[in-house]
């Protein structure tokens, strides 16, 4: 059911300031000290009842400003990037509201972005998703962005790797939890309280089979050596999203970011400031 219409505030949005949030001026001052731009991408599909459409691009934008954060606080400054709303979602397109865009589309769109970003000084990105579906076509756009000129640094960093070695001590589930389910519903009922509605949640477990070629040890996106193009995840659910989101937690929500960030965080560090960093150390850390 829809909300009534009203002029009360919808959500809140943290700091620091991301790229759209900038006067001119502002980004002229911030780029005398940093070249570096986190460029979150996100999507626009369905989760469920209980959680946004947008939820994919809250996901993008918070993991870059919670890493952000831990790169300030170690002399590694950064500027956020305009978070990406759309991407490669076909396979959601069986639920209301999902937009996606082709491959071709958001390799080009990613491009010039980069390219005008480019232009008005950025020179390292780091590209981070809050849609894995975007992944393919992230790395596709790295190399052409990196092709089109002539010091561009663009990597790909996909979170999604460290975070699954720790999930499960992380999450409350005893059972495989996936897109909207107990962790991506504590992340954001973290960040976006007023727009989660746990009173809709539903509960809807997959057999392990089919969730080990959604997202499981063996997936390509999780740290394994397949990828499974997917075809439909209405067949998959007829919700929109699997698991059970009755069990977020903001507790679940911040460890996960913390996981998130800390990772993003000290691969930048390293590879775009030079800073000496153990990849190794427990990624759980205290959230700035």
């Amino acid at each position: 059911m829809s909300e009534t219409p009203s002029d009360e505030v919808v959500y809140v949005q943290k700091g620091p300031a991301s790229l759209p949030e900038m006067t001119g001026p502002e980004l002229e001052e911030r780029l005398k000290i940093t070249r570096v731009l986190l460029l979150p991408f996100g999507a626009t599909e369905a989760h469920g009842a209980h959680l946004p459409l947008g939820t994919d691009t809250f996901e993008a934008r918070e993991n870059c400003r919670r890493a952000a954060l831990r790169l300030e606080a170690r002399d590694c400054p950064v500027v956020i990037g305009p978070a990406i709303p759309f991407g490669t979602s076909s396979f959601h397109m069986g639920f209301t509201g999902t937009i996606s865009i082709s491959a071709t589309t958001f390799i080009a769109l990613t491009r010039e972005i980069c390219l005008s970003l480019y232009q008005s000084g950025i020179r390292k990105f780091a590209f981070v998703h809050g849609h894995d579906g975007n992944l393919p076509g992230m790395m596709v756009a790295a190399q052409e962005v990196v092709d089109s000129t002539p010091d561009a640094e663009v990597m790909v960093l996909n979170w999604l790797t460290p975070l699954s070695k720790v999930y499960h001590t992380i999450q409350t589930s005893k059972k495989l939890e996936g897109h909207g389910g107990e962790g991506e519903t504590s992340r954001i009922l973290v960040t976006h309280p007023e727009l989660v509605h746990l009173d809709r949640a539903v509960k809807h477990h997959v057999e392990p089979e089919i969730m080990r070629k959604i997202q499981g040890p063996e997936h390509i996106k999780t740290g394994g050596g397949i990828f499974y193009a997917t075809r439909s995840y209405k067949a998959h659910t007829p919700y929109g999203h699997i698991g059970d989101p009755a069990l977020a937690r903001e507790d679940t929500g911040n460890r996960g970011y913390d996981v998130i960030a800390e990772w993003i965080a000290r691969v930048v560090a390293r590879d775009y400031f030079g800073q000496t960093v153990d990849m190794t150390a427990p990624y759980e850390q205290t959230t700035p």
